[in-house]
This record gives C-alpha cells, sequence and structure tokens, in this order.
C-alpha cells in the first residue's frame, strides 16, 4: 500500500514542476530552458547565441518553430 502513495505524490510533484515550465521553451540546440519575453517572434540563447524564430499557441505558451537561418555563422 505504501508504494502506491509514493507513486501518487512522485506523480503530483511531476505535474507541478511541468506547470512552472509554463512559458518557457527549450533551446534545440544547447537545450538550456528560459523563459521567452511576451508576444516575442524570436529570441537568442544566451547560452549557445543561436537565433530562434517562436509563435505563440495561446498567450502563455510559446513554440520554437525553428533557427533564424539567415543569422547564423558557421
Amino acid at each position: 500500500m505504501e508504494g502506491k502513495n509514493s507513486v501518487a505524490k512522485n506523480a503530483g510533484k511531476k505535474e507541478q514542476k511541468a506547470s512552472d515550465r509554463i512559458g518557457e521553451v527549450r533551446c534545440l540546440n544547447c537545450f538550456h530552458r528560459y523563459k521567452v519575453p511576451p508576444k516575442a517572434d524570436k529570441f537568442v540563447c544566451p547560452e549557445c547565441g543561436w537565433e530562434w524564430r517562436v509563435s505563440w499557441v495561446n498567450p502563455k505558451l510559446a513554440k520554437i518553430r525553428g533557427p533564424m537561418w539567415d543569422k547564423m555563422k558557421f
């Protein structure tokens, strides 16, 4: 019985963490996670410097659409 209770507690913690990440995106180059300014259409990762195009699913949920290839220096 105790095992079931610990699973339920862990599931609640995991869900709480996910809700804390609302409004954050993960850089697809270095995987650093950070918040995008509201209504921004692009942003630069502070860790690796890659610039990304952003769209908004709703006012609180940003989604990375792809890199800004013309800004990349290889």
